[in-house]
């Protein structure tokens, strides 16, 4: 970090980081022109996007406080240069865990802040405009208890995809196409979830549930249970845009922009996961499209923006103690060089 006249300090923050204090710093705005008035009952959300404001802020403290210094062996910062690598592994992937914050913010009757009443027949009749059926009734016809485990087992493989192209990216790729790909994360839920606050939706389950004629029935009770788990987790309206395509659909074009053959692999397992959201009567065909449409837009924003704004960096005020450095200068590197060094040797998939 570095030293400002008047004892300033250059305060670093990730693009990532920034994406998601925009939604956090718009929801809030709503919450205290709407939630706070009395109107609606919003349950934890304010707390939660709270915690999501002072969490970003609080990570970039402790990282800029806790690192960049030089040490040596035997010094009494001796237990900082071992923890930093540790800390720095948790800063990378810390957008999931605000990627979390960020939905469950929505969780209760947070969605129907700036809309006061469910979007679904909007979702129907635009369905009925556009393909002139609603799909998850169509493919009643299709419905088996094999196919339907398979679809159950897809829908649920959503969470396995991000960590599994993440995980190859940050091991095997530059360190800048791993954040590039957190970048497209965030910002890809920042635009999907506010489309859960301007068009709430509960989704074909409940909305068309006099038209289903064929329960879906699955062989297998593990995923029953996996199924019934996604559905506890789940926040009452996420139905448009839907996040299954659009993050799979993200996750995907990372996947084949930094391995041709990993993006093939992927291919049929995505196409898949797609399906599964109409066919378990998750979302609308209009749901869907909006994914398909979001995900290339953001992939290609979140680059964009990241080829400029890497980091964001302005100058705070910063107290004395936290900037003196342990040991002998020069006695040994930064880890956060080394870290850089180690990001350099990538390796082909």
């Amino acid at each position: 970090m570095t030293l400002l006249p008047h004892g300033r300090r250059l305060f670093v923050f990730r693009l990532e980081d920034a994406i998601a204090l925009t939604f956090f710093l718009f929801y809030l705005g709503v919450l205290c022109l709407l939630g706070w008035q009395g109107a609606h009952s919003v349950g934890p959300a304010t707390q939660m996007v709270l915690v999501g404001v002072i969490g970003l802020f609080l990570k970039e403290v402790f990282q800029q406080a806790c690192s960049r210094q030089k040490y040596r062996v035997g010094d009494a910062g001796q237990w900082r240069e071992f923890a930093h690598p540790y800390w720095q592994i948790i800063r990378d992937w810390s957008p999931f865990l605000i990627i979390l914050v960020m939905y469950y913010s929505l969780y209760g009757d947070a969605t129907h802040l700036l809309v006061h009443h469910d979007r679904d027949a909007f979702l129907i009749g635009l369905d009925q405009k556009l393909f002139g059926f609603q799909a998850s009734v169509a493919l009643q016809r299709f419905i088996s208890p094999a196919l339907t485990s398979w679809m159950k087992f897809s829908y649920g493989m959503h969470l396995l995809y991000i960590p599994l192209v993440a995980g190859i990216l940050y091991a095997r790729r530059p360190h800048d196409r791993f954040r590039n790909m957190m970048c497209g994360l965030v910002m890809v839920c920042l635009f999907g979830f506010l489309g859960y606050l301007f068009v709430p939706a509960v989704g074909p389950m409940f909305s068309l549930q006099s038209q289903y004629t064929v329960p879906l029935i699955q062989h297998s009770a593990l995923i029953g249970q996996q199924a019934a788990f996604m559905d506890f987790a789940r926040i009452q309206r996420d139905a448009f845009p839907s996040m299954h395509v659009a993050i799979s659909f993200l996750v995907w074009l990372y996947a084949a922009w930094n391995s041709r053959r990993l993006g093939w692999l992927l291919s049929p397992l995505i196409v898949s996961l797609w399906v599964s959201t109409v066919y378990l009567r998750y979302h609308y065909l209009t749901d869907c499209v909006a994914g398909l449409i979001l995900a290339p837009l953001c992939f290609l924003l979140a680059n964009w923006l990241f080829a400029r704004f890497n980091e964001i960096r302005f100058a705070v005020p910063w107290p004395q103690f936290a900037g003196e450095t342990y040991g002998r200068p020069g006695a040994l590197g930064s880890a956060s060089n080394l870290n850089q060094h180690a990001a350099g040797n990538s390796q082909p998939l």
